[in-house]
């Protein structure tokens, strides 16, 4: 079975593939093509700037290069992926995310794509099985699984989480996952890359309010997971899954409770315990777990 390294390498255009085939992959978590500039690593807690060799020494990407990558990235099929790239990213082989950096193109007020691409952004997606499992024991309480909220500022595992607290609970369970930025299931080509359990649906580039009641009518998930909640659609959405039954877990950006604005703070009033998230050892953690009710 290919590594990270490998499947991340066969999708990348020349001379990226002989520039990073030496370079480790432990511990890194983006690699950034910038025009003009130098590949860079990043790695938790360093950076690291690449050449021809793979030394620190400056080698700049230019816009063939960059053009060159987008393509070996779209499968050479640009227009296959304009649904993603307007939302400024597509979604590769193994569920890594590619983020992209360039000119804005509109039509009719609404942006419906990026041109001149000006970067990339590589953010490697990775499978910690078994992360959640000592959580399973403050998820469950009498009458079933509580409903979740993880909340963290970004880049703290959130969604490392998350998708093993689906794979974990889908053995129980009948899950649906609105996956509005493909990151917790990391779809590509129709496909779940990540193991989310025997139980469990995915309601792939859902916006996500809608995707939730779309769940709600059609899939009769006991347990709705999903990533990032914000606006007041998504508390319209969760009312209406509370008032059905279903369970919901969930992830919000923030450091700490006190710190959320009056809207998430609305939203709490729907989640039964908090699980504020940190990183330890260079490594997604669970730093604190609140019960609110």
């Amino acid at each position: 079975m290919q590594n990270t390294k490998e499947i991340i390498i066969r999708q990348l255009s020349e001379p990226y593939r002989t520039l990073l085939s030496p370079v480790s992959f432990d511990g890194l978590e983006e690699i950034r093509f910038r025009i003009g500039q130098p590949v860079t690593l990043y790695y938790y807690n360093r950076t690291v700037f690449l050449n021809e060799s793979g030394h620190t020494n400056i080698r700049s990407t230019g816009r063939n290069d960059l053009e060159a990558l987008s393509a070996c990235l779209c499968n050479h099929s640009v227009y296959a992926y304009l649904n993603e790239i307007k939302d400024g990213f597509i979604t590769i082989r193994g569920g890594h995310r590619v983020g992209l950096a360039g000119k804005c193109v509109e039509k009719n007020g609404r942006i419906t794509g990026i041109s001149s691409i000006s970067g990339i952004n590589l953010r490697i997606a990775r499978e910690y099985k078994n992360c959640a499992k000592d959580l399973l024991p403050h998820l469950h309480r009498i009458g079933g699984i509580q409903n979740t909220l993880l909340l963290s500022p970004p880049q703290c595992g959130k969604t490392t989480y998350l998708r093993d607290i689906a794979r974990l609970l889908s053995a129980d369970y009948k899950i649906t996952v609105v996956d509005e930025r493909s990151e917790i299931a990391g779809t590509y080509d129709g496909i779940p890359q990540f193991d989310l359990g025997p139980q469990t649906d995915v309601l792939d580039r859902f916006p996500k309010a809608e995707g939730m009641l779309l769940a709600l009518r059609s899939l009769s998930p006991q347990i709705l997971i999903t990533d990032e909640l914000g606006d007041d659609r998504d508390i319209e959405a969760i009312k209406k899954l509370y008032g059905a039954g279903c369970r919901i877990i969930a992830t919000m950006h923030g450091d700490s409770l006190t710190d959320l604005s009056q809207a998430k703070k609305d939203m709490l009033s729907y989640f039964n315990l908090i699980l504020l998230m940190g990183r330890q050892n260079n490594k997604p953690a669970v730093s604190a777990i609140k019960q609110l009710r």
